[in-house]
């Protein structure tokens, strides 16, 4: 037997070989500048000093220094002045020159030996042969929008290219429309505006020719209550209160569907509904005790009507000001961050609003659509083919990213971006545009989440770029929800369609099941339908069949392989119809009254999180369908250690013989006919003893109680951690620490060496392997 001290040394060696430093490669990916997001103030006037801010990878770079051209050739050496998520964010202060200066900068990147450089076209090996413009004279590089500057001023910059001539006109010059010209920059117009301007103030430009003032286009914030003019918006001003946060690996994921204006507001203490800080002042508490990890919001664009979904967008850079203003969203964002909850966005860049659309003919003629418009069934689509069209919705994606701190994004109706009747075999420009969002949300976040609403769905859509995909991590499964609904409904008549519900569970054309987000209730199906337990049970939503049911489908969808997701409300069996009028309002009375319901819920996603045979990308195998029987049995883990069974039958199976893929001792660690969750009570006590032979193509079988509409979760042995026999070998021994040493440091909780089953790699496992330690003395 190895001594414990020796064995300890080594893995304190392994330990310290682990720690991440430089390692002479320059990682190309993770650096960023994005120049209107990324400099300090965002529009430096006047000649004075700015800084230039850029991201890596934590740890990636030695050192790195800006090279200033223009009045004279200067190299200023760069600092680390903070992180987010995955990068290290360093910044640069370049001096002040004459007023009206012209100069130019790159980046240069040392990890040593290794070099690189950035300029405005990327990483390179060698300095680029032009670097990022500011020109004090013109203010070409002004930001698009409005922009306050660091003198109390402002600077505007429109893309117009159709008006002759364009004004900008504001509280800030008592909205004359004729006071403040605009100079002509290429298809642009800009103008800078001297003292006094302020955050708040509202403006709006005119175009030669047209009878109506335009709102800005890219204005972070609109105000519907009047004429949709444009606040100034200062986008630095709130106070965050968390840079540390990291986004959950994908595998992990639990997402959960919300719906701002109609999650607060009933029974809540409000009484209205509700807005952007409701959602974490009121009902924080709540999203933590579920044990959700992502909460995924329903679109906030500015849209038409303040009662809606929210997929009749007018804008895509304001936030909806019936929720709040833009720090309100920040808030909201912030507070979940920092109580370990990512964020994502539900956008919507398939279509305009056909109702309040000022970007119909935008400067007096068409140039955000093409002439004919592409129609959609909601309203027109923007002509994706235009760069400067495109830059609209790819920047936009920069600006929810680093401005607001999003965690990820959900892509509307894909398929309308790509394939309509306009177009039946496809719009290269539309998919040529998601690709180009995607590389841009991998360069500067990546460990944001993308995904995309394919319907139906579509293996390219999540193949890489450079593959020739469009580059989501994941997309929705339509396909395993309409199967599951289908064989839950077809259960009330006795013949679910078992074998379609393993393939459906199996997605084979997607090895990778991260790559799909499994669901069986969202908005579209609750609010353009009805909710699940009336679908099962429109006479008796709470009844012991609609309530079964809903279990057993949620917490299936649960466990399977893949992201699950549901919908707000699904946690208590909401029944009353989904929709964005004051009437359906979450009642928030139900959740004190269904606690059980809850409970369920609470345990699922606990296991869910807690198990890492049940992550989205951990092994499984469907081993036993039933089709007479209505079972449905499957095996999750690397181990094989978890066993899920489903049954969609209305009567218990009281003595069924099910194969399993380890004798000895099983734990129900869940079931969801448990009394505790409004169940009927049937079941197995706990603890099931696997000592038959073999069936099912596994090597042991047992005796068991499957109850009607039910769902169980075992777990073979003590659900303590997997055996520090990581190579499988029947021995614990110097392989396995090799094992060990080789995934120190990584979150896979797929991974064998994650003994404890915690999500990671770290101490605690050596001392599980130090347990179980029985091979021979090195």
């Amino acid at each position: 037997m190895v001594r414990l001290g020796c064995l300890l040394g080594v893995l304190a060696g392994v330990a310290g070989a682990s720690a991440t430093g430089p390692d002479g490669n320059v990682e190309w990916d993770g650096i960023s500048h994005v120049a209107w997001l990324d400099r300090r103030p965002l529009c430096p006037v006047g000649g004075e000093a700015f800084v230039v801010r850029f991201q890596a990878f934590r740890n990636d770079l030695v050192a790195a220094r800006v090279h200033l051209g223009g009045h004279a050739t200067t190299v200023v050496e760069a600092q680390v002045v903070g992180q987010r998520g995955p990068y290290d964010l360093w910044e640069a202060p370049l001096p002040a020159t004459t007023p009206t200066a012209s100069l130019t900068y790159y980046l240069e990147l040392l990890d040593p030996p290794a070099v690189a450089y950035c300029g405005p076209s990327g990483v390179s090996s060698t300095p680029p042969s032009s670097g990022w413009t500011i020109d004090f004279a013109t203010l070409a590089h002004a930001p698009y929008g409005g922009t306050l500057t660091s003198d109390g001023g402002a600077v505007f910059r429109v893309w117009a290219p159709g008006a002759p001539g364009a004004w900008v006109a504001g509280q800030f010059n008592g909205w004359s429309g004729t006071s403040l010209p605009m100079q002509r920059v290429g298809g642009d117009f800009l103008r800078r505006v001297l003292p006094p301007v302020q955050a708040n103030q509202q403006y709006k430009y005119r175009f030669s020719g047209l009878g109506t003032w335009r709102p800005d286009a890219r204005g972070r914030a609109l105000n519907p209550q009047d004429n949709l003019n444009t606040f100034l918006v200062d986008p630095h001003a709130f106070a965050w209160s968390n840079d540390d946060f990291s986004v959950p690996p994908f595998e992990e994921m639990v997402i959960y569907e919300l719906h701002v204006g109609t999650f607060s507001g009933l029974n809540d203490g409000l009484n209205r509904m509700g807005r952007y800080r409701d959602v974490v002042d009121r009902h924080l508490d709540h999203l933590l005790d579920l044990g959700v990890n992502v909460v995924q919001l329903m679109p906030i664009t500015e849209f038409a009507f303040h009662q809606s979904w929210g997929y009749n967008p007018i804008s895509h850079w304001a936030p909806e000001h019936a929720y709040g203003t833009p720090d309100d969203l920040k808030y909201l964002i912030d507070r979940l961050n920092r109580a370990g909850i990512a964020v994502t966005l539900d956008i919507v860049y398939n279509h305009f609003s056909p109702s309040d659309n000022f970007m119909w003919q935008y400067d007096g003629t068409q140039i955000y659509f093409d002439v004919p418009a592409v129609e959609t069934p909601w309203g027109a689509q923007a002509a994706f083919w235009k760069q400067e069209v495109r830059d609209y919705f790819a920047d936009n994606v920069l600006l929810w990213l680093d401005e607001y701190r999003f965690n990820g994004f959900r892509m509307d109706a894909t398929r309308f971006m790509r394939d309509n009747w306009i177009f039946p075999q496809g719009y290269p420009a539309g998919w040529g545009l998601m690709q180009e969002i995607n590389r841009r949300i991998r360069q500067r976040a990546a460990d944001a989440i993308s995904i995309a609403e394919e319907l139906p769905n579509e293996v390219n859509i999540t193949v890489p770029v450079t593959a020739g995909g469009a580059g989501f991590d994941s997309q929705w499964d339509d396909h395993w929800k309409w199967t599951l609904r289908g064989a839950l409904v077809d259960a009330a008549f006795g013949n679910p369609n078992m074998g379609a519900l393993a393939t459906a569970l199996n997605a084979s054309s997607y090895p990778n099941k991260t790559q799909l987000v499994r669901y069986i209730e969202s908005h579209d199906e609750a609010g353009n339908y009805e909710r699940l337990t009336m679908t099962l049970d429109s006479a008796n939503p709470l009844g012991p069949w609609a309530v079964g049911r809903s279990k057993l489908g949620q917490g299936l969808t649960m466990f399977v392989p893949g992201i699950p997701m549901f919908l707000m409300g699904g946690e208590w069996l909401e029944e009353a119809a989904f929709g964005s009028g004051a009437q359906h309002r979450l009642d928030w009375a139900k959740a004190s009254a269904r606690t059980p319901l809850l409970d369920f819920f609470r345990a699922a996603i606990g296991l869910r999180r807690s198990q890492c045979g049940l992550r989205s990308d951990a092994p499984y195998g469907i081993y036993h369908v039933n089709q007479g029987g209505r079972v449905l049995a499957f095996w999750r883990g690397l181990g094989r250690e978890i066993v899920v069974l489903a049954h969609l039958g209305n009567s218990d199976h009281a003595t069924y013989q099910i194969g399993l893929p380890h004798s000895g001792t099983w734990y129900e660690l869940l079931n969801s006919q448990d009394v505790d969750y409004w169940g009927s009570g049937s079941g197995n006590g706990g603890v099931i003893y696997a000592d038959g032979g073999p069936l099912h193509s596994q090597p042991a079988s047992a005796w068991i109680t499957v109850p009607a509409m039910g769902l169980l979760v075992l777990r073979h042995e003590a659900p303590r951690g997997r055996s520090a026999d990581l190579t499988g070998d029947g021995s614990v021994d110097l392989r396995d620490l090799a094992r060990l040493q080789a995934d120190l440091g990584l979150a896979g909780c797929g991974l064998g060496a994650d003994l404890n089953e915690n999500g990671r790699i770290d101490p605690d496992d050596w001392h599980w392997l130090v347990a179980e330690w029985n091979g021979p003395q090195p």
